[in-house]
């Protein structure tokens, strides 16, 4: 008989990735694949991309693609809607009856959580779009944002390119004084889209609107930043702001003993957006000092080392009563800790 396999993917809005792993943990297969959000692609493409990811992930770790795995746990991006959840499981189960055995579909925060820790803390994803969520020892969850771009989604790579093209928009037709220069970001913004004006813009704004392709602006205004122009380095300090004001709106629910550990508050940042910590740190944590007291006098920011399809297949397992132990420790780095006097 095969040895039992546990599958995991990180279902992102531009990317995502699946791992395989065994009974003990270990890692057998690694893959990647597009965009595996449901709300962004459709069920469909949502089902076919998952199937092909698991496929593949079945391949390389030299496991028969007809033999279903134990269990598949799937940390996604738009995965909190109950009554969605259960019918895309159910149109797996019907459409690929040999992909695996049991289904457990979680939000991309409680996935990225349980790659870190068990003990629990907060969650602040800023990739293509934002959401925190703060995971309680108890289990309990208190989520603030994740209501996806035409709703929130502030911090994250979306938010910060429409920000920086709001500000040129608003600039040139003079309805607002830019806080900076916008000769950069205007050009960047031309080069990116390739066009010409902001007329050519509105085509990629309405008519083939991308949410991916229009945060992937995000990385020119990252390059902007680190090249020191004022209107790039604005616009992450606010991100970093507002980044914070999700994690002050989750302090009040917070279990005291989250802040007892050596790190103080463990903040798990998920996401592109926080490869430009240097650039968010003043807004972040000045946000953070004006909200401190006695129980809240330091944290830590961590970075997940492996995906959180690690997280997602350890959920899976847990679905149907089977242990799969963690290396928690080696599965994160703690890139930045603050106290405040």
């Amino acid at each position: 008989m095969a040895a039992a396999l546990y599958g995991g993917v990180e279902g992102g809005g531009t990317h995502s990735k699946v791992v395989l792993i065994s009974q003990d943990g270990k890692i057998l297969a690694e893959g990647e694949g597009p965009c595996t959000n449901h709300w962004l692609i459709g069920s469909d493409k949502f089902l076919e991309r998952i199937e092909a990811m698991v496929c593949e992930a079945k391949g390389k770790a030299g496991a028969d693609a007809q033999v279903p795995l134990r269990s598949l746990g799937l940390s996604m991006s738009g995965g909190e809607q109950k009554e969605a959840i259960q019918k895309l499981i159910e149109e797996l189960k019907t459409r690929f009856p040999q992909l695996s055995e049991s289904y457990c579909i979680t939000s991309d925060a409680i996935g990225a959580m349980a790659t870190a820790t068990d003990h629990g803390g907060v969650v602040l994803i800023s990739g293509t779009g934002s959401t925190c969520k703060l995971i309680n020892p108890d289990g309990s969850q208190i989520s603030c944002g994740g209501w996806g771009h035409m709703m929130g989604d502030e911090g994250s790579a979306y938010w910060i390119a429409h920000l920086a093209v709001k500000i040129v928009f608003d600039g040139l037709d003079n309805l607002e004084v830019p806080p900076h220069d916008i000769s950069y970001v205007k050009q960047a913004m031309f080069d990116y889209f390739q066009v010409s004006d902001r007329m050519g813009l509105l085509t990629h704004l309405y008519r083939t609107f991308e949410k991916s392709k229009f945060a992937g602006f995000c990385q020119r205004l990252a390059e902007g930043a680190q090249a020191g122009d004022p209107l790039c380095g604005y616009v992450f300090n606010k991100a970093g702001e507002i980044l914070a004001r999700h994690v002050v709106a989750v302090l009040p629910k917070i279990d005291k003993s989250l802040f007892q550990g050596k790190l103080g508050l463990p903040i798990l940042c998920v996401g592109s957006v926080w490869n430009s910590w240097e650039k968010m740190k003043d807004g972040f944590v000045g946000v953070l000092a004006e909200h401190h007291r006695s129980a809240f006098s330091r944290f830590s920011l961590l970075k997940l080392k492996q995906s959180s399809a690690l997280g997602a297949a350890s959920l899976g397992a847990k679905h149907i009563g089977q242990a799969v132990p963690l290396d928690y420790a080696a599965n994160v780095d703690v890139f930045y800790t603050h106290s405040f006097s």
